[in-house]
Protein backbone atom coordinates (compact mmCIF):
# COMPACT_ATOMS: atom_id res chain seq x y z
CA UNK A 1 0.00 0.00 0.00
CA UNK A 2 2.89 2.42 0.65
CA UNK A 3 4.41 1.52 -2.43
CA UNK A 4 1.57 2.58 -4.45
CA UNK A 5 1.30 6.34 -2.43
CA UNK A 6 4.50 6.47 -3.23
CA UNK A 7 4.42 5.72 -6.58
CA UNK A 8 1.61 8.02 -6.86
CA UNK A 9 3.26 10.87 -5.44
CA UNK A 10 6.45 10.75 -7.87
CA UNK A 11 4.49 10.24 -10.55
CA UNK A 12 2.23 12.57 -9.82
CA UNK A 13 -0.80 10.55 -10.04
CA UNK A 14 0.51 9.07 -12.75
CA UNK A 15 0.81 11.73 -14.84
CA UNK A 16 4.98 10.81 -15.23
CA UNK A 17 3.87 7.30 -17.14
CA UNK A 18 3.15 9.56 -20.28
CA UNK A 19 5.99 8.90 -22.61
CA UNK A 20 6.23 12.16 -24.32
CA UNK A 21 6.98 15.08 -22.23
CA UNK A 22 6.78 14.03 -18.75
CA UNK A 23 8.58 16.63 -17.34
CA UNK A 24 6.53 19.25 -19.30
CA UNK A 25 3.74 17.95 -18.00
CA UNK A 26 4.81 17.88 -14.48
CA UNK A 27 5.90 21.50 -14.98
CA UNK A 28 2.40 22.22 -16.04
CA UNK A 29 0.53 20.23 -13.11
CA UNK A 30 2.78 22.49 -11.17
CA UNK A 31 1.29 25.75 -12.27
CA UNK A 32 -1.94 24.39 -12.17
CA UNK A 33 -1.28 23.41 -8.73
CA UNK A 34 -0.03 27.09 -8.13
CA UNK A 35 -2.27 29.16 -9.28
CA UNK A 36 -5.13 27.04 -7.52
CA UNK A 37 -3.06 27.57 -4.40
CA UNK A 38 -1.98 30.97 -4.50
CA UNK A 39 -5.62 32.02 -5.17
CA UNK A 40 -7.17 30.65 -2.32
CA UNK A 41 -4.36 30.56 0.43
CA UNK A 42 -1.91 33.33 1.50
CA UNK A 43 1.46 33.38 0.80
CA UNK A 44 2.35 31.95 4.27
CA UNK A 45 0.63 28.89 3.83
CA UNK A 46 1.78 28.19 0.13
CA UNK A 47 4.99 28.28 1.55
CA UNK A 48 4.74 25.75 4.67
CA UNK A 49 2.67 23.78 2.04
CA UNK A 50 5.96 23.77 -0.59
CA UNK A 51 8.11 22.82 2.70
CA UNK A 52 5.65 20.05 3.45
CA UNK A 53 5.50 18.84 -0.14
CA UNK A 54 9.10 19.00 -0.51
CA UNK A 55 9.67 16.42 2.30
CA UNK A 56 7.69 14.19 1.45
CA UNK A 57 9.11 14.32 -2.08
CA UNK A 58 12.17 13.55 -0.82
CA UNK A 59 10.71 10.66 1.75
CA UNK A 60 8.36 9.23 -1.35
CA UNK A 61 11.68 9.25 -4.15
CA UNK A 62 13.51 7.84 -1.78
CA UNK A 63 11.16 5.23 -1.12
CA UNK A 64 10.00 4.52 -4.88
CA UNK A 65 13.86 4.41 -6.71
CA UNK A 66 14.55 1.46 -4.01
CA UNK A 67 11.71 0.03 -5.34
CA UNK A 68 11.86 0.36 -8.94
CA UNK A 69 15.74 0.12 -8.90
CA UNK A 70 16.78 2.81 -10.49
CA UNK A 71 17.74 6.49 -9.62
CA UNK A 72 16.28 9.49 -11.67
CA UNK A 73 13.93 7.59 -13.82
CA UNK A 74 11.84 10.01 -16.40
CA UNK A 75 8.20 9.06 -14.76
CA UNK A 76 9.31 10.70 -11.33
CA UNK A 77 7.98 14.32 -11.91
CA UNK A 78 6.93 16.01 -8.54
CA UNK A 79 10.38 17.29 -8.76
CA UNK A 80 9.15 19.63 -11.80
CA UNK A 81 6.00 20.05 -9.82
CA UNK A 82 8.21 21.22 -6.89
CA UNK A 83 10.49 23.49 -8.95
CA UNK A 84 7.62 25.50 -10.95
CA UNK A 85 5.80 26.18 -7.67
CA UNK A 86 8.78 27.40 -6.11
CA UNK A 87 9.12 29.97 -9.29
CA UNK A 88 5.14 30.73 -9.51
CA UNK A 89 5.22 31.94 -5.57
CA UNK A 90 7.41 35.09 -6.85
CA UNK A 91 5.42 36.24 -9.57
CA UNK A 92 1.81 38.19 -9.68
CA UNK A 93 -1.03 35.89 -10.44
CA UNK A 94 -1.31 36.95 -13.77
CA UNK A 95 -1.53 34.54 -16.93
CA UNK A 96 1.46 36.08 -18.77
CA UNK A 97 3.40 36.21 -15.57
CA UNK A 98 2.64 32.65 -14.95
CA UNK A 99 3.33 31.82 -18.94
CA UNK A 100 7.19 33.62 -18.68
CA UNK A 101 7.56 32.07 -15.32
CA UNK A 102 6.87 28.48 -17.21
CA UNK A 103 9.41 28.74 -20.27
CA UNK A 104 11.88 29.91 -17.80
CA UNK A 105 11.72 27.14 -15.57
CA UNK A 106 11.68 24.61 -18.37
CA UNK A 107 14.37 26.55 -20.14
CA UNK A 108 16.90 25.72 -17.29
CA UNK A 109 15.17 22.70 -16.27
CA UNK A 110 15.91 21.15 -19.84
CA UNK A 111 19.60 23.07 -20.38
CA UNK A 112 20.90 22.30 -16.51
CA UNK A 113 23.03 25.07 -16.82
CA UNK A 114 25.54 25.05 -13.68
CA UNK A 115 25.28 24.21 -10.78
CA UNK A 116 22.25 21.93 -11.72
CA UNK A 117 24.74 20.03 -14.32
CA UNK A 118 26.88 18.72 -11.31
CA UNK A 119 24.08 17.74 -8.95
CA UNK A 120 22.02 15.75 -12.15
CA UNK A 121 25.09 13.89 -12.79
CA UNK A 122 26.88 13.46 -9.29
CA UNK A 123 24.08 12.87 -7.31
CA UNK A 124 21.10 10.34 -8.82
CA UNK A 125 19.44 9.77 -5.17
CA UNK A 126 16.41 11.68 -3.69
CA UNK A 127 18.18 14.35 -3.02
CA UNK A 128 19.92 14.94 -6.51
CA UNK A 129 16.63 14.37 -8.17
CA UNK A 130 14.68 17.22 -6.25
CA UNK A 131 17.68 19.56 -5.77
CA UNK A 132 18.25 20.17 -9.76
CA UNK A 133 14.90 21.63 -10.58
CA UNK A 134 15.32 23.44 -7.40
CA UNK A 135 18.55 25.45 -8.51
CA UNK A 136 16.66 25.56 -11.88
CA UNK A 137 14.07 27.31 -10.28
CA UNK A 138 16.43 29.41 -8.87
CA UNK A 139 17.65 30.57 -12.01
CA UNK A 140 14.93 31.43 -13.16
CA UNK A 141 13.93 33.55 -10.26
CA UNK A 142 17.22 34.99 -10.53
CA UNK A 143 16.13 36.56 -13.85
CA UNK A 144 12.60 37.17 -12.65
CA UNK A 145 14.48 39.35 -9.92
CA UNK A 146 16.44 41.14 -12.96
CA UNK A 147 13.41 42.37 -14.76
CA UNK A 148 11.67 42.97 -11.48
CA UNK A 149 14.52 45.27 -10.97
CA UNK A 150 15.59 46.95 -14.10
CA UNK A 151 11.51 47.25 -15.03
CA UNK A 152 9.83 47.28 -11.86
CA UNK A 153 8.06 44.01 -13.06
CA UNK A 154 8.04 40.99 -14.02
CA UNK A 155 6.02 41.74 -17.41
Amino acid sequence: MIAIIMKNICTVFGLGNFTKMPGTLGSIAGVFLGFILLSFLSIQLVIVFFIFLLALSLYAIKIYQKQVGKSDKSEIIVDEVLGQLLVLMFVELEFLQFFYAFILFRFFDILKIFPANIIDKKYSDHYGVIFDDIIAAIQALMVIFIFKFAYGKFF
